[in-house]
């Protein structure tokens, strides 16, 4: 089984019920505390205008009392309506009349007037203030009363404060009071999400209940469903199933047909040694009987490793622009020795460099396999070769020999794993393996018998095609 792909972008690696709760609740528990915060300022200045323009209907009221007598001011403020007012809002009040020569009329002295940029201009008849009484912090309302008298129009100047404990008190109980409807609402929500989430999530855990009763063996498909959105991931794992069981049937079939092909050979060559061991025929002989045996189970395990280690790689790791015909020089090198062994006339054919995408490991082993079974099929003295062209965007190799050829019959079964050709046994793994790199090339791989003018199979050509080719 392949790792994890080097470069993949990690996901979420935490609990999914977690995470849909944190990315839901938290962005409402904060919306929700942002709208108490505003709700709460603008009910608190909702308040304190509420409470300034009772203080300016107090003033007003202290206002509508004042007489003049002899050009003095006179003003009789009942002590009811003090306490009436505090009684109202849980403050206590002060209030404050001056004259028209700033002579104080009535009230308490200790009020301080506003300061000169709070005081009216004329235009506005009262103004806010913020000031201290006897040490205590107090909201005030200076209200300027123009009043008619004999000689003239005069103004004179009434103050009116309270202290802030109602202001206070109302806004920590308005905020009690929005933070337990808040904290109940996040409460709500709460639940209502988790009951969500946890009914969404009930396809994954009866999606996890299945497979974790399953044995390795069992690759047959997934019977939980789920809703629209998680059912194409239950269908690419049903996928996934029916790969991993063809490819368990492969591995199976491959390591029986492997077991049996070795077993062929280790049986010839364990009869040979006993019949060194009794002396049935010349120790030189059955030595170079032995060799060939041993020889051919080397070249089949080399193959068995080669298959294996294309099934490891899988076709699609280090994928890079290759020179297939420099690959195929460096494959002829390596099997130089047969070919002189056999007195073979062997040509390469490349008229330009011949471009292709793949592994380069691959790409070697399909030039050697290709060659090594023209090899084997040429007479001995005969003529083989490579050729390579590129005309109408793709790129094609064909590997030729002088051999027999093969039977139409044989075509459809020629590239499985150990079959023979004309009767003979070939190379076991060679053209099977040929085929699973062509595959990962992304190239085509056929036979062709190579006939004369008169029908009669002059030998085989190996062609192997690329499209478009990146140059």
């Amino acid at each position: 089984m392949r790792g994890v792909r080097a470069g993949a972008r990690p996901g979420y690696a935490g609990k999914l019920r977690t995470y849909l709760l944190a990315w839901t609740l938290g962005p409402i528990a904060i919306f929700l505390l942002a709208d108490a915060v505003s709700l709460y300022r603008s009910t608190q200045r909702a308040t304190a205008a509420a409470h300034d323009r009772l203080l300016e209907a107090t003033a007003r009221q202290i206002g509508d009392r004042l007489h003049v007598e002899r050009n003095e001011l006179s003003i009789h403020v009942p002590l009811a309506l003090i306490e009436a007012l505090e009684g109202t809002s849980g403050s206590r009040m002060f209030y404050r009349v001056l004259g028209f020569g700033g002579q104080q009329v009535a009230g308490d002295s200790m009020l301080p007037l506003p300061a000169p940029t709070d005081q009216s201009s004329g235009a506005a008849l009262h103004s806010r203030y913020l000031t201290n009484v006897n040490g205590e912090r107090v909201q005030a309302v200076a209200l300027y009363q123009p009043i008619e008298m004999s000689q003239g129009r005069g103004v004179a100047l009434i103050l009116v404060a309270e202290t802030l404990e109602a202001r206070q008190s109302q806004a920590d109980e308005l905020l009690r009071g929005m933070l337990a409807r808040q904290l109940g609402l996040m409460l709500l929500i709460a639940g209502l999400i988790w009951f969500v989430v946890h009914r969404a999530l009930r396809p994954l855990q009866a999606l996890r209940d299945e497979l974790r009763g399953r044995t390795a063996a069992d690759g047959s498909a997934l019977v939980s469903r789920g809703p629209e959105e998680l059912q194409p991931v239950i269908d690419e794992m049903n996928s996934l199933l029916a790969r991993q069981q063809e490819l368990t049937r492969q591995q199976r079939r491959f390591v029986a047909d492997a077991s049996h092909q070795l077993r062929t050979p280790m049986t010839v060559l364990k009869t040979q040694l006993q019949s060194a061991l009794d002396g049935d025929a010349p120790a030189p002989v059955i030595l170079a009987e032995m060799a060939r045996t041993v020889d051919r189970v080397t070249h089949l395990a080399n193959q068995l490793l080669n298959k294996a280690r294309l099934e490891e790689t899988g076709g699609g790791s280090d994928r890079q622009t290759l020179r297939m015909d420099e690959i195929a020089r460096d494959a002829v090198l390596e099997l130089s020795p047969l070919i002189a062994a056999r007195h073979l006339h062997f040509s390469l054919e490349a008229p330009g460099p011949a471009h292709v995408v793949g592994n380069h490991w691959m790409a070697g082993e399909l030039v050697s396999n290709l060659l090594a079974n023209a090899i084997r099929h040429t007479p001995d003295g005969a003529r083989l070769g490579i050729r390579f062209d590129e005309t109408g965007g793709r790129t094609r190799m064909v590997v030729w020999d002088s051999g027999p050829g093969i039977g139409e019959e044989a075509r459809a079964w020629l590239f499985r794993p150990f079959a023979a050709a004309n009767g003979v046994l070939g190379a076991g793994l060679g053209l099977s393996i040929c085929l699973d790199i062509a595959r990962s090339m992304q190239a085509g791989i056929e036979l062709i018998n190579r006939c004369g003018a008169a029908g009669e199979v002059l030998g085989l050509d190996a062609v192997v095609t690329w499209q478009h080719p990146s140059v």
